[in-house]
């Protein structure tokens, strides 16, 4: 109806139920996605507070948290991750690493050494444009969007390249097969063979699994001990010797 949404209809979340899903001025129904939206965001920033507390980090995983959500949807609308979201977490994630270094607040971070950062977010980008490139032309037709691709490089200044690894190789292709094998299960309709599937809902939440659990995942499976895993960030600079 055009009409100005007045600030007391839309609050995050109770705006939704107050109003009953419908518009005040024409009484048109609206989705309830949007109060869902927002539920998952406050619930992932009450995760994020619950285990950094008031530290640098919690700001720079409020932020991170809150493009994965805003990329995932809009890759599931319409199977695009809009630059604006992946370009500029490329260059800002990083950023505020080196700044949080020089500033001496980068050790409640996941990956707090800049240059763990940078290689991070090189090595991921790298990696699963290797496994696009080879995927386009194991079955011809382009394997994978350059926007997963830009989704590694900014989720990988934070993850580090041993967790972003892990997501690649990992969690993201687990997820997806099993969401996708679920929603075959429920429709039992018949997939075509090049059906196209978004895959940055599935890099997001590996992601956030690999941020917070990738340590304790890889430690369990490998029979380690608490801890052991913590020094991976850096295991490529004790190879190269810097």
């Amino acid at each position: 109806c055009k009409q100005e949404i007045p600030w007391y209809d839309n609050l995050p979340i109770i705006s939704w139920f107050l109003l009953g899903g419908k518009c005040r001025q024409c009484g048109a129904s609206f989705s309830i996605r949007y109060s869902m939206v927002e539920l998952l965001n406050a619930l992932l920033f009450l995760h994020i507070f619950w285990t950094f507390g008031l530290t640098a980090a919690t700001a720079v995983y409020f932020l991170w948290a809150a493009m994965q959500v805003v990329g995932s949807f809009i890759d599931i609308d319409h199977t695009i991750i809009p630059d604006r979201i992946t370009l500029t977490g490329t260059i800002l994630f990083p950023l505020l690493v080196i700044v949080l270094n020089l500033s001496g607040h980068s050790e409640s971070l996941v990956v707090s050494d800049w240059r763990d950062a940078l290689f991070g977010a090189a090595f991921a980008s790298g990696f699963i444009y290797l496994i696009r490139f080879l995927g386009t032309i194991a079955f011809g037709r382009e394997a994978m969007g350059l926007g997963d691709v830009k989704l590694m490089a900014m989720n990988g200044a934070l993850l580090g390249w041993w967790r972003s690894l892990f997501v690649i190789m990992g969690l993201g292709p687990a997820l997806a097969l099993l969401v996708v094998g679920v929603a075959w299960v429920i429709s039992r309709k018949k997939m075509e063979k090049f059906a196209e599937i978004p895959f940055g809902p599935y890099l997001c939440l590996g992601s956030y699994v690999a941020l917070f659990w990738a340590n304790s995942i890889l430690e369990w499976w490998l029979g380690l001990d608490p801890g052991s895993t913590a020094h991976l960030d850096s295991l490529w600079r004790r190879v190269l010797g810097w």
